[in-house]
């Protein structure tokens, strides 16, 4: 198996996309939400670029049927019914419900590799499922959305837990890209993730903005066994 990583949004060059099988992994917080809503019975989740999109998305639903979620600058979006928080997307709110998002980084980063064979959705909420289901892949990208286009290390740790567990389970030790390898080595030589991520830039502007709780959800290890995909054509994700 070859394993390599993109650091964030704005380094997914076309070719290192096309025709890969991926995971996106926006731990903080779009790939944790939309687990959560898909967990507690989402319907499907749709990745828009933009506010706007998601307007322009929704009038293609029955009203009924459809709820608006995302964020700017980590805020709930003025008029949506959800903003970005896992903790919102209970199941009494979400069961049934096509939910359109828009987020800074997740969504954006879905958005760039619709030229990809496979795209699938991680966090640390579904590691060891996203381990599982990429034992039989031949090449893997791990796609770490990160912040404003900067690399964030609360996505680069999730990519490496996801690195450990494969290489960990393969009988063939698999070729790793210099940036995965350099991961590893980060998550292997402190494996308690609070401590590893107590400077994480994001991850302590989500606790001043008031997320504290966010985080420590977003931070539990496979606390369900989905392993979403996101259809190409539809730009559905289920």
């Amino acid at each position: 198996m070859k394993i390599s990583v993109i650091p964030y949004a704005a380094a997914a060059r076309p070719e290192l996309t096309h025709n890969k099988t991926i995971v996106v992994i926006d731990v903080l917080r779009a790939t944790s939400v939309m687990l959560t809503a898909l967990a507690n019975g989402a319907y499907e989740v749709v990745p828009a670029i933009s506010p706007e999109e998601v307007l322009q998305k929704s009038l293609l639903y029955n009203p009924e049927e459809v709820l608006l979620a995302g964020e700017q600058q980590a805020v709930k979006i003025e008029g949506f019914h959800l903003g970005n928080s896992p903790l919102e997307f209970t199941r009494e709110k979400v069961s049934g419900k096509t939910i359109i998002m828009s987020t800074t980084n997740g969504t954006k980063a879905l958005n760039s590799c619709l030229n990809a064979k496979v795209v699938l959705i991680g966090a640390f909420l579904n590691t060891e499922a996203i381990i599982t289901r990429l034992l039989q892949e031949e090449e893997v990208v791990l796609f770490c959305s990160g912040t404003n286009n900067n690399f964030s290390l609360d996505d680069g740790l999730c990519a490496a837990m996801i690195i450990d567990g494969l290489v960990t389970q393969l009988t063939i030790k698999p070729t790793l890209s210099d940036f995965g390898s350099l991961l590893l080595k980060a998550y292997r030589s402190n494996k308690n993730l609070s401590e590893s991520l107590k400077e994480c830039h994001h991850l302590n502007l989500l606790k001043l903005k008031g997320f504290e709780h966010d985080v420590t959800y977003c931070l539990q290890n496979s606390l369900c066994d989905i392993v979403p995909t996101m259809n190409l054509i539809s730009k559905s994700i289920k």
